[in-house]
Protein backbone atom coordinates (compact mmCIF):
# COMPACT_ATOMS: atom_id res chain seq x y z
CA UNK A 1 0.00 0.00 0.00
CA UNK A 2 1.02 3.41 -0.67
CA UNK A 3 0.19 5.91 1.68
CA UNK A 4 1.29 9.82 1.81
CA UNK A 5 3.81 11.13 3.68
CA UNK A 6 3.20 14.31 5.85
CA UNK A 7 4.03 15.18 8.89
CA UNK A 8 1.62 15.64 12.26
CA UNK A 9 1.09 19.15 13.42
CA UNK A 10 4.23 20.45 15.43
CA UNK A 11 5.40 23.91 16.36
CA UNK A 12 8.18 24.75 14.59
CA UNK A 13 9.93 27.92 12.70
CA UNK A 14 10.47 27.61 9.31
CA UNK A 15 13.94 29.18 9.86
CA UNK A 16 14.64 25.71 11.50
CA UNK A 17 14.47 23.85 8.19
CA UNK A 18 12.10 21.54 10.11
CA UNK A 19 8.66 20.81 8.27
CA UNK A 20 6.34 23.25 9.36
CA UNK A 21 3.17 20.79 9.01
CA UNK A 22 -0.47 21.19 9.89
CA UNK A 23 -3.17 18.96 9.57
CA UNK A 24 -1.23 16.08 7.46
CA UNK A 25 -0.11 18.47 4.95
CA UNK A 26 3.62 20.28 4.49
CA UNK A 27 3.82 23.71 4.15
CA UNK A 28 5.59 25.28 1.04
CA UNK A 29 8.54 27.60 2.05
CA UNK A 30 10.41 30.10 0.49
CA UNK A 31 14.06 29.94 -1.15
CA UNK A 32 14.85 32.22 1.78
CA UNK A 33 13.73 30.23 4.46
CA UNK A 34 14.93 26.85 3.08
CA UNK A 35 18.53 28.28 2.51
CA UNK A 36 18.74 30.31 6.34
CA UNK A 37 19.47 26.71 7.77
CA UNK A 38 23.47 27.65 8.92
CA UNK A 39 24.55 24.02 7.45
CA UNK A 40 23.30 25.07 3.45
CA UNK A 41 24.22 28.78 4.29
CA UNK A 42 27.73 27.14 5.06
CA UNK A 43 27.43 24.75 1.61
CA UNK A 44 26.42 28.12 -0.05
CA UNK A 45 29.53 30.48 1.34
CA UNK A 46 31.90 27.48 0.39
CA UNK A 47 30.31 27.37 -3.31
CA UNK A 48 30.88 31.25 -3.46
CA UNK A 49 34.49 30.90 -2.52
CA UNK A 50 35.23 28.00 -5.36
CA UNK A 51 34.94 31.27 -8.23
CA UNK A 52 36.51 34.50 -9.35
CA UNK A 53 33.18 35.93 -10.62
CA UNK A 54 32.13 39.36 -9.41
CA UNK A 55 29.34 39.58 -6.62
CA UNK A 56 26.68 40.45 -9.43
CA UNK A 57 27.80 37.66 -12.28
CA UNK A 58 27.83 35.28 -8.74
CA UNK A 59 24.18 36.07 -7.83
CA UNK A 60 22.93 35.95 -11.62
CA UNK A 61 24.66 33.25 -12.42
CA UNK A 62 24.79 30.75 -9.48
CA UNK A 63 22.95 31.87 -6.67
CA UNK A 64 19.40 32.43 -8.80
CA UNK A 65 19.90 28.66 -9.72
CA UNK A 66 20.48 27.93 -6.09
CA UNK A 67 17.63 29.71 -4.91
CA UNK A 68 15.23 28.12 -7.49
CA UNK A 69 16.21 24.96 -6.92
CA UNK A 70 15.65 25.27 -3.51
CA UNK A 71 11.97 26.21 -4.19
CA UNK A 72 11.31 23.65 -5.81
CA UNK A 73 13.59 20.99 -3.93
CA UNK A 74 11.32 22.13 -0.63
CA UNK A 75 11.30 19.25 2.02
CA UNK A 76 11.92 16.11 0.23
CA UNK A 77 14.07 13.61 0.38
CA UNK A 78 16.84 12.69 -1.80
CA UNK A 79 15.38 8.95 -0.96
CA UNK A 80 12.71 6.72 0.23
CA UNK A 81 15.05 4.81 2.75
CA UNK A 82 18.68 5.09 1.39
CA UNK A 83 20.53 8.01 1.92
CA UNK A 84 19.32 11.64 2.69
CA UNK A 85 16.02 10.18 3.34
CA UNK A 86 15.03 13.29 5.79
CA UNK A 87 12.89 16.40 5.16
CA UNK A 88 14.47 18.82 3.10
CA UNK A 89 16.93 15.48 2.29
CA UNK A 90 17.41 16.49 -1.57
CA UNK A 91 18.21 20.17 -0.66
CA UNK A 92 21.23 19.01 1.19
CA UNK A 93 21.96 16.46 -0.47
CA UNK A 94 22.23 18.45 -3.92
CA UNK A 95 24.28 21.67 -2.22
CA UNK A 96 26.72 18.60 -0.68
CA UNK A 97 27.61 17.41 -4.06
CA UNK A 98 27.79 20.84 -5.85
CA UNK A 99 30.61 21.74 -2.60
CA UNK A 100 32.44 18.99 -3.36
CA UNK A 101 32.48 19.04 -6.65
CA UNK A 102 33.87 22.73 -6.64
CA UNK A 103 36.51 21.40 -4.34
CA UNK A 104 37.51 18.47 -6.35
CA UNK A 105 37.60 20.79 -9.73
CA UNK A 106 40.16 22.84 -8.08
CA UNK A 107 43.02 20.36 -8.45
CA UNK A 108 42.36 20.68 -12.81
CA UNK A 109 42.46 22.49 -15.50
CA UNK A 110 39.76 22.48 -17.82
CA UNK A 111 39.36 22.32 -20.37
CA UNK A 112 41.43 19.42 -20.21
CA UNK A 113 43.97 19.25 -23.55
CA UNK A 114 43.75 23.25 -23.99
CA UNK A 115 46.06 25.56 -24.00
CA UNK A 116 46.99 27.23 -20.85
CA UNK A 117 45.89 30.56 -22.80
CA UNK A 118 42.21 29.33 -23.30
CA UNK A 119 41.97 27.20 -20.25
CA UNK A 120 42.54 30.75 -18.22
CA UNK A 121 39.79 32.28 -20.06
CA UNK A 122 37.48 29.30 -19.88
CA UNK A 123 37.96 28.19 -16.10
CA UNK A 124 34.98 30.12 -14.85
CA UNK A 125 32.62 28.68 -17.40
CA UNK A 126 33.72 25.16 -17.17
CA UNK A 127 33.52 25.20 -13.25
CA UNK A 128 29.81 26.36 -13.10
CA UNK A 129 29.12 23.43 -15.61
CA UNK A 130 30.42 21.33 -12.62
CA UNK A 131 28.53 22.82 -10.11
CA UNK A 132 25.23 23.20 -12.33
CA UNK A 133 25.74 19.38 -13.05
CA UNK A 134 26.15 18.24 -9.20
CA UNK A 135 23.38 20.65 -8.12
CA UNK A 136 21.07 19.29 -9.98
CA UNK A 137 21.99 15.81 -10.84
CA UNK A 138 19.15 14.34 -8.82
CA UNK A 139 16.24 17.38 -9.62
CA UNK A 140 14.64 14.95 -12.45
CA UNK A 141 13.38 13.10 -8.87
CA UNK A 142 10.50 15.36 -8.47
CA UNK A 143 9.40 13.96 -11.60
CA UNK A 144 9.95 10.09 -11.74
CA UNK A 145 10.17 8.87 -7.94
CA UNK A 146 7.19 10.68 -6.21
CA UNK A 147 3.89 11.95 -6.79
CA UNK A 148 3.04 15.63 -5.41
CA UNK A 149 -0.40 16.69 -4.42
CA UNK A 150 -1.57 19.67 -3.35
CA UNK A 151 -4.27 20.39 -1.44
CA UNK A 152 -6.80 21.19 -3.52
CA UNK A 153 -6.43 17.87 -4.79
CA UNK A 154 -4.26 18.40 -7.90
CA UNK A 155 -1.19 16.43 -8.88
CA UNK A 156 2.12 18.81 -8.77
CA UNK A 157 4.53 18.96 -11.36
CA UNK A 158 8.04 20.88 -10.75
CA UNK A 159 7.43 22.60 -14.53
CA UNK A 160 4.67 24.24 -13.34
CA UNK A 161 6.82 26.68 -10.95
CA UNK A 162 7.04 26.33 -7.06
CA UNK A 163 4.58 25.24 -4.91
CA UNK A 164 2.04 27.53 -3.56
CA UNK A 165 -0.29 25.63 -1.75
CA UNK A 166 0.16 22.84 1.04
CA UNK A 167 1.23 19.75 -0.32
CA UNK A 168 1.73 15.96 0.63
CA UNK A 169 3.55 13.48 -1.14
CA UNK A 170 4.18 9.64 -1.51
CA UNK A 171 6.79 7.32 -3.82
CA UNK A 172 5.90 5.81 -6.29
CA UNK A 173 6.28 2.11 -7.07
CA UNK A 174 8.33 0.41 -9.79
CA UNK A 175 10.63 3.31 -10.12
CA UNK A 176 13.44 3.12 -12.67
CA UNK A 177 16.77 4.33 -11.53
CA UNK A 178 17.35 5.40 -15.04
CA UNK A 179 14.49 7.76 -15.58
CA UNK A 180 15.36 10.46 -12.97
CA UNK A 181 18.93 11.65 -14.75
CA UNK A 182 16.96 12.65 -18.06
CA UNK A 183 14.17 14.24 -16.69
CA UNK A 184 16.06 17.01 -15.35
CA UNK A 185 17.08 18.56 -18.71
CA UNK A 186 12.97 18.94 -18.50
CA UNK A 187 14.02 22.37 -15.79
CA UNK A 188 16.91 23.43 -17.25
CA UNK A 189 15.86 26.76 -18.74
CA UNK A 190 12.93 26.74 -15.77
CA UNK A 191 16.06 27.10 -13.27
CA UNK A 192 19.45 28.62 -15.12
CA UNK A 193 18.96 31.87 -16.30
CA UNK A 194 18.81 33.03 -19.87
CA UNK A 195 21.98 34.37 -19.91
CA UNK A 196 23.79 32.37 -18.12
CA UNK A 197 22.62 29.44 -20.73
CA UNK A 198 23.94 31.93 -23.55
CA UNK A 199 27.16 32.03 -21.97
CA UNK A 200 27.72 28.04 -21.62
CA UNK A 201 26.26 27.95 -25.23
CA UNK A 202 29.23 30.02 -26.49
CA UNK A 203 31.65 27.10 -25.68
CA UNK A 204 29.64 23.96 -27.16
CA UNK A 205 32.00 21.73 -25.50
CA UNK A 206 31.09 23.14 -21.70
CA UNK A 207 27.50 23.10 -23.01
CA UNK A 208 27.62 19.83 -24.04
CA UNK A 209 28.96 18.31 -20.98
CA UNK A 210 26.53 19.84 -18.99
CA UNK A 211 23.75 18.30 -20.90
CA UNK A 212 25.38 14.76 -20.75
CA UNK A 213 25.92 14.86 -17.62
CA UNK A 214 22.36 15.58 -16.69
CA UNK A 215 20.65 12.72 -18.79
CA UNK A 216 23.51 10.44 -16.91
CA UNK A 217 25.74 9.90 -19.95
CA UNK A 218 28.67 10.44 -17.66
CA UNK A 219 30.64 8.21 -19.90
CA UNK A 220 30.74 11.29 -22.63
CA UNK A 221 31.25 14.14 -20.30
CA UNK A 222 35.00 13.22 -19.73
CA UNK A 223 36.77 14.29 -16.53
CA UNK A 224 34.03 16.52 -15.76
CA UNK A 225 31.13 13.39 -15.46
CA UNK A 226 33.68 11.93 -13.57
CA UNK A 227 34.29 14.64 -10.55
CA UNK A 228 30.00 15.00 -10.54
CA UNK A 229 30.50 11.04 -10.08
CA UNK A 230 32.74 11.23 -7.03
CA UNK A 231 31.12 14.62 -5.58
CA UNK A 232 27.65 12.43 -5.45
CA UNK A 233 29.81 9.49 -4.60
CA UNK A 234 31.35 11.56 -1.59
CA UNK A 235 28.18 13.16 -0.09
CA UNK A 236 26.04 9.89 -0.11
CA UNK A 237 29.23 8.01 2.11
CA UNK A 238 29.22 11.02 4.23
CA UNK A 239 25.65 10.88 5.17
CA UNK A 240 25.55 7.24 5.74
CA UNK A 241 28.03 7.34 8.08
CA UNK A 242 30.92 6.39 5.00
CA UNK A 243 34.23 7.92 4.10
CA UNK A 244 33.65 10.74 1.40
CA UNK A 245 37.80 10.38 0.30
CA UNK A 246 37.19 6.48 -0.56
CA UNK A 247 33.91 6.94 -2.03
CA UNK A 248 35.98 9.44 -4.62
CA UNK A 249 38.65 7.65 -5.01
CA UNK A 250 36.42 3.97 -6.00
CA UNK A 251 35.26 3.20 -9.50
CA UNK A 252 31.72 4.28 -10.11
CA UNK A 253 29.65 1.25 -9.91
CA UNK A 254 25.61 1.79 -9.20
CA UNK A 255 24.07 0.39 -6.39
CA UNK A 256 22.30 -2.23 -8.47
CA UNK A 257 25.23 -2.99 -10.17
CA UNK A 258 26.94 -3.89 -6.94
CA UNK A 259 24.08 -5.93 -5.35
CA UNK A 260 23.81 -8.35 -8.37
CA UNK A 261 27.50 -8.59 -8.49
CA UNK A 262 27.76 -9.73 -4.27
CA UNK A 263 24.88 -11.82 -5.14
CA UNK A 264 26.63 -13.68 -7.70
CA UNK A 265 29.27 -14.21 -6.31
CA UNK A 266 27.40 -15.59 -2.87
CA UNK A 267 25.69 -17.93 -5.07
CA UNK A 268 29.13 -19.12 -6.97
CA UNK A 269 31.32 -19.13 -3.90
CA UNK A 270 29.66 -19.29 -0.21
CA UNK A 271 25.87 -20.10 -0.18
CA UNK A 272 24.27 -22.99 0.13
CA UNK A 273 21.43 -24.44 -1.80
CA UNK A 274 18.81 -27.15 -1.90
CA UNK A 275 20.53 -28.93 1.24
CA UNK A 276 17.83 -31.56 1.48
CA UNK A 277 18.06 -31.52 5.08
CA UNK A 278 17.97 -28.06 6.26
CA UNK A 279 20.70 -25.68 6.50
CA UNK A 280 20.74 -23.91 3.36
CA UNK A 281 21.11 -20.38 2.39
CA UNK A 282 18.06 -20.67 -0.77
CA UNK A 283 16.60 -23.12 -2.81
CA UNK A 284 16.40 -22.82 -6.86
CA UNK A 285 12.87 -23.79 -8.03
CA UNK A 286 12.03 -23.63 -11.79
CA UNK A 287 10.45 -20.24 -11.18
CA UNK A 288 12.34 -18.21 -8.95
CA UNK A 289 15.27 -18.51 -6.78
CA UNK A 290 14.58 -17.87 -3.07
CA UNK A 291 16.85 -17.06 -0.09
CA UNK A 292 16.95 -16.63 3.31
CA UNK A 293 15.59 -12.56 3.82
CA UNK A 294 17.91 -11.91 6.83
CA UNK A 295 21.21 -14.36 6.09
CA UNK A 296 20.99 -12.59 2.67
CA UNK A 297 20.71 -9.25 3.45
CA UNK A 298 23.42 -9.66 6.00
CA UNK A 299 26.05 -11.49 3.35
CA UNK A 300 25.18 -8.76 0.17
CA UNK A 301 26.05 -6.17 2.79
CA UNK A 302 29.28 -7.73 4.47
CA UNK A 303 30.29 -8.12 1.08
CA UNK A 304 30.17 -4.55 -0.13
CA UNK A 305 32.04 -3.41 3.04
CA UNK A 306 34.78 -6.17 1.86
CA UNK A 307 34.75 -4.23 -0.99
CA UNK A 308 35.77 -0.72 0.06
CA UNK A 309 31.93 0.25 -1.14
CA UNK A 310 30.49 1.91 2.08
CA UNK A 311 27.34 3.49 0.71
CA UNK A 312 25.36 0.69 1.80
CA UNK A 313 21.87 0.94 4.06
CA UNK A 314 22.42 -0.51 7.46
CA UNK A 315 19.77 -2.14 8.24
CA UNK A 316 17.95 -4.93 6.47
CA UNK A 317 14.54 -2.95 5.48
CA UNK A 318 16.37 -0.71 3.87
CA UNK A 319 18.54 -2.86 1.64
CA UNK A 320 15.37 -4.77 1.17
CA UNK A 321 13.35 -1.25 0.48
CA UNK A 322 16.32 -0.56 -2.31
CA UNK A 323 16.15 -3.93 -3.60
CA UNK A 324 12.47 -3.52 -4.46
CA UNK A 325 12.98 0.11 -5.90
CA UNK A 326 15.22 -0.94 -8.55
CA UNK A 327 13.28 -3.81 -9.44
CA UNK A 328 16.02 -6.94 -8.31
CA UNK A 329 13.73 -9.14 -6.53
CA UNK A 330 10.59 -9.90 -6.86
CA UNK A 331 7.94 -8.50 -4.32
CA UNK A 332 5.02 -10.20 -2.78
CA UNK A 333 2.41 -7.96 -3.77
CA UNK A 334 3.90 -3.82 -2.42
CA UNK A 335 6.57 -5.74 0.53
CA UNK A 336 10.11 -7.34 -0.40
CA UNK A 337 9.55 -10.49 1.96
CA UNK A 338 7.50 -13.65 1.39
CA UNK A 339 6.50 -15.95 4.06
CA UNK A 340 6.81 -19.49 2.61
CA UNK A 341 6.95 -23.01 3.62
CA UNK A 342 9.45 -25.36 2.60
CA UNK A 343 9.44 -28.57 2.06
CA UNK A 344 12.18 -31.05 1.26
CA UNK A 345 11.15 -34.61 -0.13
CA UNK A 346 13.25 -36.44 2.42
CA UNK A 347 10.72 -34.98 4.61
CA UNK A 348 12.34 -31.89 6.08
CA UNK A 349 10.46 -28.89 6.52
CA UNK A 350 10.19 -25.56 7.40
CA UNK A 351 8.57 -21.96 7.59
CA UNK A 352 11.09 -19.01 6.93
CA UNK A 353 10.80 -15.29 5.17
CA UNK A 354 12.34 -15.07 2.17
CA UNK A 355 13.24 -13.27 -0.71
CA UNK A 356 12.30 -14.09 -4.65
CA UNK A 357 14.57 -13.14 -7.47
CA UNK A 358 14.19 -14.17 -10.88
CA UNK A 359 16.96 -17.16 -11.88
CA UNK A 360 17.73 -14.75 -14.87
CA UNK A 361 19.34 -12.17 -12.36
CA UNK A 362 21.74 -14.45 -11.31
CA UNK A 363 22.66 -17.01 -14.33
CA UNK A 364 21.95 -15.08 -17.32
CA UNK A 365 22.90 -18.97 -19.06
CA UNK A 366 20.70 -21.48 -17.83
CA UNK A 367 23.11 -24.23 -18.54
CA UNK A 368 25.20 -22.93 -15.76
CA UNK A 369 22.46 -22.93 -13.02
CA UNK A 370 22.51 -25.70 -10.13
CA UNK A 371 20.29 -28.44 -9.94
CA UNK A 372 16.38 -27.47 -9.21
CA UNK A 373 15.43 -28.14 -5.92
CA UNK A 374 13.75 -31.57 -4.90
CA UNK A 375 11.16 -29.90 -2.82
CA UNK A 376 8.80 -27.26 -2.67
CA UNK A 377 8.76 -23.54 -2.04
CA UNK A 378 4.99 -22.32 -1.08
CA UNK A 379 4.01 -18.91 -0.24
CA UNK A 380 2.07 -18.75 2.89
CA UNK A 381 -0.52 -17.12 4.59
CA UNK A 382 1.39 -14.54 6.68
CA UNK A 383 1.17 -15.12 10.49
CA UNK A 384 2.41 -12.18 11.05
CA UNK A 385 3.58 -9.11 9.34
CA UNK A 386 6.46 -10.09 7.19
CA UNK A 387 8.50 -7.21 7.63
CA UNK A 388 8.25 -7.31 11.50
CA UNK A 389 9.79 -10.21 11.96
CA UNK A 390 12.61 -8.95 9.57
CA UNK A 391 13.00 -6.00 11.36
CA UNK A 392 12.76 -7.49 14.96
CA UNK A 393 15.39 -10.15 13.66
CA UNK A 394 17.24 -6.89 12.10
CA UNK A 395 19.88 -6.15 15.08
CA UNK A 396 21.90 -3.69 14.55
CA UNK A 397 25.64 -4.80 15.48
CA UNK A 398 27.64 -2.16 17.57
CA UNK A 399 31.17 -1.82 15.87
CA UNK A 400 33.84 -3.44 17.68
CA UNK A 401 35.29 -1.45 20.63
CA UNK A 402 38.56 -0.20 19.78
CA UNK A 403 41.25 -3.32 20.96
CA UNK A 404 41.52 -3.24 24.89
CA UNK A 405 45.24 -2.45 26.13
CA UNK A 406 47.14 -4.34 28.82
CA UNK A 407 46.61 -4.31 32.07
CA UNK A 408 49.83 -2.23 33.10
CA UNK A 409 48.97 0.24 30.21
CA UNK A 410 50.22 3.65 32.46
CA UNK A 411 47.75 6.54 32.18
CA UNK A 412 50.56 8.71 30.03
CA UNK A 413 50.28 11.32 27.37
CA UNK A 414 52.24 8.80 25.09
CA UNK A 415 50.24 5.74 25.71
CA UNK A 416 46.92 7.74 24.50
CA UNK A 417 48.74 9.00 21.68
CA UNK A 418 49.71 5.48 20.81
CA UNK A 419 46.52 3.95 21.62
CA UNK A 420 44.99 6.66 19.36
CA UNK A 421 47.17 6.22 15.78
CA UNK A 422 46.51 2.48 16.12
CA UNK A 423 42.97 2.61 16.37
CA UNK A 424 42.79 5.42 13.68
CA UNK A 425 44.82 3.84 11.39
CA UNK A 426 42.89 0.90 11.46
CA UNK A 427 39.24 1.79 11.10
CA UNK A 428 38.64 1.20 14.65
CA UNK A 429 37.79 4.76 15.35
CA UNK A 430 34.88 6.91 13.99
CA UNK A 431 35.27 9.83 12.24
CA UNK A 432 33.23 12.44 10.79
CA UNK A 433 30.44 10.67 12.33
CA UNK A 434 27.20 12.13 14.19
CA UNK A 435 29.04 10.78 17.70
CA UNK A 436 32.39 10.49 16.52
CA UNK A 437 34.99 11.89 18.95
CA UNK A 438 37.25 12.48 15.97
CA UNK A 439 36.59 15.09 13.09
CA UNK A 440 38.64 17.19 10.43
CA UNK A 441 38.40 20.63 10.34
CA UNK A 442 40.21 23.00 8.99
CA UNK A 443 42.66 20.66 6.83
CA UNK A 444 43.80 18.83 10.52
CA UNK A 445 41.85 16.55 13.46
CA UNK A 446 40.03 18.08 15.82
CA UNK A 447 39.56 15.41 19.55
CA UNK A 448 36.81 16.21 21.16
CA UNK A 449 37.13 16.58 25.00
CA UNK A 450 36.45 15.06 27.23
CA UNK A 451 34.62 11.85 24.60
CA UNK A 452 37.91 10.77 23.82
CA UNK A 453 40.25 10.44 26.74
CA UNK A 454 37.24 9.08 28.47
CA UNK A 455 36.79 6.09 25.49
CA UNK A 456 40.35 5.48 26.25
CA UNK A 457 40.02 5.12 29.81
CA UNK A 458 37.19 2.51 29.37
CA UNK A 459 39.11 0.44 26.77
CA UNK A 460 42.66 0.22 29.31
CA UNK A 461 41.26 -2.46 31.44
CA UNK A 462 42.05 -1.24 34.42
CA UNK A 463 38.68 -0.20 35.86
CA UNK A 464 39.92 3.35 36.06
CA UNK A 465 37.44 5.67 36.63
CA UNK A 466 36.16 8.02 34.24
CA UNK A 467 37.33 11.05 36.08
CA UNK A 468 40.91 10.70 35.65
CA UNK A 469 40.18 11.87 32.13
CA UNK A 470 41.50 15.45 33.01
CA UNK A 471 44.91 13.95 34.41
CA UNK A 472 45.54 12.05 30.53
CA UNK A 473 44.43 15.26 28.79
CA UNK A 474 46.82 16.89 30.59
CA UNK A 475 49.69 14.67 29.70
CA UNK A 476 48.68 14.63 26.31
CA UNK A 477 48.99 18.40 26.34
CA UNK A 478 52.35 18.30 27.37
CA UNK A 479 53.08 16.54 24.37
CA UNK A 480 52.59 19.95 22.48
CA UNK A 481 51.16 17.90 19.35
CA UNK A 482 47.92 20.47 19.17
CA UNK A 483 47.77 24.08 17.97
CA UNK A 484 46.93 26.84 20.23
CA UNK A 485 44.60 29.62 19.68
CA UNK A 486 46.23 32.81 18.92
CA UNK A 487 45.59 34.00 22.54
CA UNK A 488 47.80 30.98 23.82
CA UNK A 489 44.13 29.20 24.89
CA UNK A 490 44.72 25.42 24.08
CA UNK A 491 41.31 24.24 23.67
CA UNK A 492 38.93 25.12 20.25
CA UNK A 493 35.30 25.48 19.99
CA UNK A 494 33.27 23.99 17.02
CA UNK A 495 29.64 24.91 15.99
CA UNK A 496 27.64 21.67 14.82
CA UNK A 497 25.22 22.86 11.99
CA UNK A 498 22.64 20.77 11.11
CA UNK A 499 19.51 20.18 9.30
CA UNK A 500 17.65 19.56 13.12
CA UNK A 501 20.17 21.10 15.51
CA UNK A 502 23.03 23.41 16.23
CA UNK A 503 24.98 22.94 19.18
CA UNK A 504 28.71 22.87 20.12
CA UNK A 505 31.97 20.87 20.71
CA UNK A 506 35.22 21.81 21.85
CA UNK A 507 38.39 20.04 21.53
CA UNK A 508 41.85 19.75 20.13
CA UNK A 509 43.25 20.59 16.92
CA UNK A 510 46.16 18.67 15.90
CA UNK A 511 49.42 20.19 14.19
CA UNK A 512 50.07 17.38 11.78
CA UNK A 513 47.17 15.05 10.40
CA UNK A 514 49.01 12.94 8.94
CA UNK A 515 50.48 10.45 11.73
CA UNK A 516 46.97 9.34 12.05
CA UNK A 517 45.97 9.83 8.58
CA UNK A 518 49.06 9.99 6.40
CA UNK A 519 48.43 11.35 2.91
CA UNK A 520 45.05 10.44 2.88
CA UNK A 521 43.19 13.05 5.47
CA UNK A 522 39.39 12.42 5.10
CA UNK A 523 37.53 15.85 3.78
CA UNK A 524 36.51 18.20 6.62
CA UNK A 525 33.15 17.53 8.24
CA UNK A 526 31.09 19.97 6.54
CA UNK A 527 28.81 20.17 9.59
CA UNK A 528 31.68 21.93 11.83
CA UNK A 529 32.17 25.60 11.38
CA UNK A 530 35.50 25.96 13.47
CA UNK A 531 35.51 29.01 15.96
CA UNK A 532 38.47 30.85 15.67
CA UNK A 533 37.85 33.62 18.13
CA UNK A 534 39.03 33.52 22.06
CA UNK A 535 37.40 31.81 24.57
CA UNK A 536 38.08 32.33 28.06
CA UNK A 537 37.24 29.36 29.21
CA UNK A 538 39.77 26.75 29.00
CA UNK A 539 41.04 23.05 30.41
Amino acid sequence: MRIWLTRKKQNTTPSTGEPNATEGWLHPESAQTLLAVPSRQQLIQFIRQSTALPASLFERFWLIPIYRFAELAQLFPASENHHHAHAGGLLDHSLEAACYAARLRQSYLFPPDAAPEDQAAQSERWTTVIIYAALLHDLGKLITDIEVENISGQRWFPWRGPLTQPYRFRYLPQRDYLRHPAAAVLLLTQLLPPESLDWLAADAAALSTLLHCLNGQYQYAGLAGELVQKADRASVAFNLGGDPVKAIHRPQTSLPQQIIAALRDLLANEFRLNNPNGGSDGWLTEEALWLVSKNAADAVRGWLLRQGIDAVPQHNVRLFDEMQAYQLLIPCEDKAIWHCRIEASGGWSSELTLLRFSPLLIWEDPQQRPAIFGGTVTPIAEVQNATETVIATDITVEQPSPHPEQNDTPLSGEAFWQWLVRNVQAQHLEVNEPNARIHTVAGSVFLVTPGIFKLWLSTCGQNVPEEYWREVQKKFQNLNLHRKQKNGLNIWHCAVVGPRRCSRLKGYLLDDPTPLFGDDVPFNNLHLLLNEGSHSNDL
